[in-house]
């Protein structure tokens, strides 16, 4: 994915200012050339450049000493000598011609953007970010959807996925027809598990009328990922009969397609996904069990004789009668409202538990979602979807399959000996909202067999 771009290295011709004289007393004309050093400094870069390219360094070294002679104030002498050292792999002294190009020339957009894509080599992101940023805003750049890119692709290499899809997207907006956003931002849509826009980008690329082994590889991820075998079958026998030798079409024919740049972004951004769910709900690194009790209100049980205070929202609750979240169908609503009127009506002993209209809100999974997509969906973090409905990292989740959205261990099941207070024990909750929520008296005797709501059903559902 990482492909870094250095921007501004002239090629250039050889050229020179030639002015005409004669000789005193005659018509002879005399050639004088005057050389144009910073040209001059230009052509022994561009031959420098094509040494380094083709591995010859002692000749690209001597061509840009050449030039440093002929233009010493010259910006591109310098950065492009740092380039040269980049590529050396002696990194200060890079370090040190970008900055002196920098001190030569502090508002020159291509040392600026230069020097932000090898800092981000480096893994300095912040400091690369500044820099790159500073040449998108000098006014004369004209590389602006260029260093859009650069910033998005040193952004992946941070981790910062929504920074990458921010700078991808206005680096399309500078520049429509740029391929190579077009197709790294349809990636990010991809790891993100956001098919539908992954594929609008890549049919705006292809209409584009160009064609890739990149994009090809691409293009058949998403369809498949979207359950449209047919055409990602089609995409892959493209891709193996037009570059044959690619090594996108070696992973298709060996069935390695995990190893592509697109499913290794994907899982790069999966692990990320990951790692920040993990520290949000384990902030102080200890271990987390796999699958804990429920626990509603995190507070300590409260003693039997203990009296306690209610606070103003449970008072207010006593008064008013309990109905479930609504639902998205108007008719349950009206099912909930009703049994509530009638359950005031009621004499107490002939009460409907409310516990009876709760149920586990789910999603139905379809062709081209994950578990990703649902959570960003239902704003659910992760790791709740993977503990709710007993599943790991690595388990695949087939269109189909219904996934709950929310706690589905709601009930507790009485059994002989059990009382509101044992209950409330167990799962560290408070007696009084354990009546509250089952509508029952904290003395009242339990009956085996019956189900005792764990959660408010007012703030239960989604």
């Amino acid at each position: 994915m990482r492909r870094s771009i250095l921007v501004g290295v002239a090629l250039l011709a050889t050229t020179g200012c030639v002015t005409e004289s004669v000789y005193v007393g005659s018509d002879k004309p005399v050639v004088e050339n005057r050389i144009d050093n910073d040209e001059a400094a230009r052509t022994r870069i561009s031959l420098a450049l094509k040494y380094l390219a083709s591995g010859d360094s002692t000749q690209a070294k001597y061509n840009l000493e050449r030039a440093a002679k002929f233009a010493p104030k010259l910006p591109e002498v310098h950065y492009t000598t740092a380039y040269y050292y980049q590529q050396v792999g002696e990194n200060e002294l890079a370090k040190e011609s970008y900055l002196r190009a920098i001190d030569i020339a502090p508002d020159d957009p291509n040392t600026l953007n230069n020097y932000g894509v090898f800092l981000c080599g480096l893994g300095e992101y912040d400091e690369a970010s500044e820099y790159i940023l500073r040449a998108i805003e000098i006014p004369s750049y004209l590389r602006v959807s260029q260093s859009y890119e650069n910033l998005a692709l040193c952004a992946i290499e941070n981790n910062e996925f929504d920074e990458a899809e921010e700078y991808l997207e206005a680096s399309v907006k500078h520049s429509p027809s740029r391929g190579s956003s077009l197709v790294n931002l349809s990636a990010i849509y991809y790891a993100k598990s956001d098919l539908h826009r992954a594929q609008t980008f890549m049919n705006r690329y292809e209409k584009s009328g160009r064609i890739s082994s990149r994009s090809l590889m691409l293009s058949y991820l998403i369809e498949n990922r979207m359950g449209h075998i047919e055409k990602a079958n089609t995409l892959a026998l493209t891709l193996q009969q037009t570059y044959s030798n690619s090594i996108e079409a070696q992973q298709i024919k060996l069935k390695k397609t995990s190893d592509s740049e697109f499913e290794r972004l994907r899982e790069k951004y999966r692990k990320n996904e990951l790692s920040k769910l993990k520290k949000e709900l384990n902030p102080d690194g200890k271990s987390v069990v796999a699958k804990p009790q429920v626990k509603v209100v995190k507070r300590k049980a409260q003693p039997e004789q203990a009296e306690v205070t209610p606070s103003k929202a449970e008072i207010e609750a006593q008064v008013k009668v309990e109905v479930a979240k609504p639902t998205t169908q108007v008719a349950k609503n009206e099912v909930v409202v009703a049994q509530a009127k009638a359950q005031q009506q009621a004499p107490v002993t002939q009460r409907i538990p409310l516990n009876k209209l709760v149920e586990t809100p789910y999603h139905v999974m379809k062709g081209g979602e994950n578990l990703f997509s649902v959570s960003v969906k239902y704003n659910v973090k992760l790791a709740k979807l993977l503990e709710w409905n007993g599943l790991t990292e690595n388990d695949p989740v087939f269109a189909g399959t219904k996934i709950y959205l929310n706690n589905p261990n709601i009930y507790h099941l009485v059994k002989d000996g059990d009382t509101l207070f044992s209950i409330s024990v167990k799962y560290n909750l408070r007696m009084k909202s354990l009546a509250e929520w089952n509508e029952i008296q904290e003395s009242a005797t339990l009956s085996p067999g019956k189900k005792i709501l764990l959660v408010n059903p007012k703030t239960y559902a989604l």
